[in-house]
Order: C-alpha cells, then sequence, then structure tokens
C-alpha cells in the first residue's frame, strides 16, 4: 500500500496533493492511508511531500533553467517568497544561492 502511494506522489507531486485525494484514488479511507504510510516511511504524509518537493526542487535548481518562480509555481507554492522562506529554512540559504553553489558549470 506505501508503495501505491508513493507511486501517486510521485506520479502527481505537481498537483495540490492532499492525503485525500490520494486516497480516493486508491481507494482506501484517508485515516487507514496515514497510519500505514507513517509506520511503513517513519514521517508523516505532509512531511514527506515536504521533503520530496524540496529535494526536487534542488535537483532542478541545478539541473535545470527554470527560475525560481516556476520551481515555486510546479511545486504548488501559493507564492515564490513562501517557497523562498520554506528552502531558506530548510537549507540555510536561498534557492538563488543554492543554484549558484552547486549548478555544474559545462
Amino acid at each position: 500500500l506505501t508503495e501505491q502511494l508513493l507511486d501517486v506522489i510521485h506520479t502527481h507531486i505537481e498537483s495540490d496533493l492532499t492525503l485525500e485525494l490520494c486516497a480516493e484514488k486508491l481507494h482506501y479511507h484517508p485515516s487507514h492511508l496515514k497510519r500505514v504510510f507513517r509506520r511503513d516511511m517513519g514521517v508523516s504524509f505532509s512531511e514527506y511531500i515536504s521533503n520530496y518537493r524540496l529535494q526536487l526542487a534542488k535537483s532542478w535548481l541545478i539541473e535545470s533553467p527554470m527560475t525560481v518562480n516556476e520551481i515555486a509555481d510546479r511545486l504548488q507554492y501559493n507564492n515564490t517568497q513562501n517557497f523562498i522562506r520554506y528552502f531558506r529554512k530548510m537549507e540555510g540559504i536561498t534557492p538563488g544561492q543554492y543554484r549558484d553553489r552547486y549548478k555544474k558549470v559545462d
């Protein structure tokens, strides 16, 4: 079940994912999915979504020409400032600084 849920998450990460929508897709009750996911993954559904989106953002910052605004938009942040604030809180630097520091030069 957790593998199925991870597949839904990874396939639909650029949409407004909620536990309820995932539960509907998998035909399970949200509280059952929540319990099973936490047991198997060691983190809550929302923590996993946040961490996965952060990893995607870091990857896109290094490997794509997308702007910070485009990345924030694709990852369902309501506004770019929220994304930048969250990124800085988690990484200690802004997305732009992260890109400057880690972007591979051809």
